[in-house]
This record gives C-alpha cells, structure tokens and sequence, in this order.
C-alpha cells in the first residue's frame, strides 16, 4: 500500500480518492450513531425526571399506607372501604416544559429533530395490605421514539423505538 502511495505515476491518486470517500462515508455514520444516541438518552432522561417527579407526587397519598407497613396510596371513602387515590401527575407538560416540545415534536430550525407520541402512564398501586413487602409503589412510562435520519439522502427509514421508564417509591425510614 505504502509502495502504491509512493508511486510518482499518478495511479495512487484514485486509490486515495476511494480511501477518502471510505473514511468520510464511516465517519458520517458514526456521527449519526452518536446524535440517535444522544437524542434517546436526553429523552430518557428527561422522562425518568419527570416519573421520579410523578413518584414524589404521590408521597401524600401513599404515606398513610406506609404508617402500616406497606407503600400503596389509598384512601378510605364514605362507605368505609378503600379504594385506590393516586395522581397520574401531567409528565407529558413536564416532558414538554424541559425538552422545548411543541405537540410532542422538536424542532432545530425548520427541520424536524424527533417526534414522542403515544405515552402511557401506568402506576402500579401496591396491593392493600400485602402479606409481603416485595412489591412497592411505581410509576411506569412507555412512549414511542421517532427520529428522522439525516443520513442516507430521506433513503432509510427513521429510528423508531418504544421506551419504557419507570421508578417507585422507597420509603428513606
């Protein structure tokens, strides 16, 4: 190779162009790798903030349950039987808030950044009173992940996951 590149007949010029062309070519898809990674990681992050926020919410409702033993939030209604309190909290405003959404959509000038849609929140009420503690208060988040792809010419689909964030609640006493 090192012979080919010293070669003053001119034919190495080509040989350099392709090399060039290669080594361009991975960079530009490593750079990509790297902004699909970022973007899922801050998204993530974010979303885990907002359920840990979501989870914290309900401290006032789950401590009763806590001076028993246990991490569920209930409450006793008019008829002296309990029945399931907690707040689902507004996760989607918080991911908005933090993330600059508008409609659930990022935008970096005119060009679509990534799309969220479909987020559900799930909270997993700990039975009332459980004959173990193994099961405890949680918040879970599934949302879809869309991110168009600035490589391949609008050639390649965009990435699309659906991910899951969750966080309980663990009583520090």
């Amino acid at each position: 190779m090192i012979s080919r590149l010293k070669n003053k007949d001119g034919s190495a010029i080509i040989t350099a162009c392709v090399v060039v062309v290669c080594l361009l070519l991975l960079f530009t898809v490593i750079s990509e790798y790297l902004r699909l990674q970022i973007i899922a990681k801050g998204v993530r992050d974010t979303v885990q903030s907002s359920v840990i926020s979501l989870a914290t919410q309900n401290y006032d409702e789950v401590y009763n349950g806590l001076r028993e033993g246990y991490s569920g939030g209930y409450e006793l209604d008019r008829n002296d039987r309990w029945k399931s309190k907690v707040d689902e909290g507004a996760v989607l405003s918080d991911i908005s808030n933090v993330l600059g959404l508008r409609n659930g959509e990022k935008y970096a000038g005119s060009q679509l950044e990534y799309r969220i849609t479909n987020l559900d929140i799930n909270i997993l009420n700990t039975p009332l009173a459980p004959s173990g503690n193994s099961k405890k208060f949680e918040s879970e988040v599934w949302l879809n992940l869309q991110v168009p792809l600035s490589f391949g010419w609008d050639k390649l689909p965009p990435l699309k996951i659906r991910m899951k964030v969750n966080a309980g609640y663990t009583p520090k006493f």
